[in-house]
């Protein structure tokens, strides 16, 4: 198992993955059809603008999953810190640490950027990631709160 830098052979592997982010119940008001195209617009957008901050995880020369990563300031002190902008790994790869290989990596870019923190945000009812994420360390900070008013 390699980490290594996007290439674009990699282009449809993560388009038709980035459909995998609206593989859980969303709230009622949430349209899962427009979920979809909108996560296969913004893998689209990242492949076009940040293709350099993109990393694939591969297994004998087959593409397995990807992680994207950006900096952003933090909106309360302004600190610049690591974001994991998005990271799926395919159904097959599950349960095989390609997801840890994939967060080691965002944890060393961040260390290499000279940023103390990573963040990420991931819908609630996304239980598989949210305990993944918790398994790595990492801890809920902001809760966004939603209610959906009826006419």
């Amino acid at each position: 198992m390699i980490i290594r830098e996007f290439k674009e052979k990699d282009k449809l592997h993560i388009k038709e993955l980035s459909k995998r982010f609206s593989d859980f119940n969303f709230m009622n008001y949430r349209d899962k059809n427009l979920m979809e195209k909108k996560q296969v617009e913004l893998a689209n957008a990242a492949i076009e603008k940040n293709k350099a901050n993109i990393f694939v995880a591969e297994e004998n020369e087959e593409f397995m999953g990807y992680i994207e990563l950006a900096i952003q300031e933090d909106f309360f002190t302004g600190e610049k810190q690591g974001y994991i902008s998005s990271i799926a790994v395919l159904p097959g790869g599950e349960g095989k640490g390609i997801g840890k290989k994939l967060m080691k990596k965002a944890e060393e870019w961040t260390s290499e950027q000279g940023l103390k923190v990573i963040v990420l945000d991931v819908f609630k009812n996304n239980q598989r990631a949210v305990g993944f994420y918790e398994v790595l360390g990492y801890q809920q900070e902001i809760v966004k709160m939603t209610k959906e008013i009826s006419k």
